[in-house]
């Protein structure tokens, strides 16, 4: 269902001073939101592990970043398995994608399910991420002599880098790609040419003007055609430059036009799109905001109601049964959220609804120490 979504919203500009305090504004902005969110995550923002993998494809040593869910290895927990985002850039993003796994899932409101977070750094990501050599053509002049492994890169994370998460780590078969700029385009490059490797894609802010916009004009022929068997794609744009003119490679131009025309191609109900335009957030800092947004458009409907769930217990199984079949994967809520749900519903002097809840998570952990131990 192609159900995507624009938020515009442009500013005129009153001289350089408007522009200047604009700017101003949003950097300080910008600065207090990452000192609250890291704060508050703090504890999330290393790696639980990082890894060398050698990959045999690239001929080379690949420094891999892993963060597992809070309570992987808690003795209490049923040995549960989780879905896997996979964050390009991981050197920069990483921390980012980590630290809002994290925050988001410590409580009953949650707008995406807990995560594996697998940051991949980079070695040369103008190799990896493009799929074809530089165009003298597209404007960017000869600054990318290394351009065009994309093809050996995705063959490392289909054949390689994936095949090693699922056998190391308790995985339950739902991916996601995300990826910024170069990143973005490779997520879609990859959605275009092996779309089953992923169940979901997060581009932000992606360069698509590379080599004149070959990935668009190949996403524009596969959408029109393609069962993508309900993926999903989040794109966003950041903001556009006050001075378009002076854009050589159009860079939000060819995102905007992306979005409106192509995106609306593929056939109902095979590949769900979103999009949203970030007018205050510029190209480095559009990441923050993005990801959070795409991960609950990816999940919509997973966030629960939390407050009538005392009252009728039924709501955490109905909404987890719609979302699976949006998702054409089998999704079950957390055992650490159904536990949290079985407390709140004891508070509320629900004793009944409160075993149904406890029963329904049972089925789901039966080997829980601490379910079990709620038993009467």
């Amino acid at each position: 269902m192609t159900n995507y979504f624009t938020v515009v919203y442009r500013q005129s500009t009153a001289g350089n001073f408007c522009s200047m305090m604009r700017r101003i504004r949003k950097m300080f902005l910008m600065a207090g939101m990452l000192m609250c969110f890291f704060a508050i995550a703090q504890q999330a923002v290393t790696a639980d592990s990082t890894l060398t993998l050698h990959s045999q494809i690239l001929r080379q040593d690949r420094l891999i970043d892993i963060q597992l869910p809070k309570n992987y290895y808690n003795p209490k927990f049923a040995k549960a398995a989780y879905p896997v985002i996979y964050v390009l850039d991981g050197e920069m993003n990483f921390q980012l994608v980590a630290a809002l796994e994290r925050f988001d899932t410590k409580f009953m409101y949650r707008p995406h399910p807990e995560l594996i977070v697998v940051g991949i750094r980079n070695i040369d990501r103008t190799k990896d991420f493009t799929p074809t050599p530089e165009n003298p053509e597209d404007g960017t002049g000869k600054n990318f002599r290394t351009a065009g492994g994309a093809e050996a890169f995705l063959s490392f994370i289909e054949k390689e880098l994936k095949p090693f998460i699922h056998r190391n780590y308790r995985t339950n078969g739902f991916d996601i790609l995300h990826g910024h700029s170069f990143g973005g385009l490779f997520t879609i490059y990859t959605l275009v040419k092996k779309a089953q490797l992923f169940n979901a894609y997060i581009s932000i802010d992606p360069s698509l003007w590379w080599d004149n916009r070959r990935v668009v004009r190949d996403a524009q022929r596969a959408f029109a055609s393609t069962d993508y068997q309900k993926r999903s794609l989040f794109v966003a744009m950041a903001q556009e430059p006050e001075d378009i003119w002076n854009d050589k490679t159009s860079h939000s131009e060819t995102i905007r036009k992306f979005c409106e025309e192509i995106l609306p191609l593929n056939p109902e109900k095979n590949l769900y799109t979103y999009w949203k335009y970030y007018p205050e957030y510029d190209h480095g800092a559009v990441p923050v905001a993005s990801t959070l947004d795409a991960l609950k458009k990816i999940f919509d409907g997973i966030e629960l109601p939390v407050k009538k769930v005392p009252g009728n217990p039924e709501t955490v199984l109905q909404s987890y049964r719609k979302l699976s079949e949006k998702l054409n994967f089998n999704l079950k809520p957390e055992e650490s959220l159904l536990y949290q749900l079985i407390l709140y519903t004891q508070q509320q002097k629900q004793t009944e609804n409160s075993r149904i809840l406890l029963d329904y998570a049972l089925s789901l952990y039966p080997e829980s120490s601490q379910l079990n131990q709620l038993k009467p």
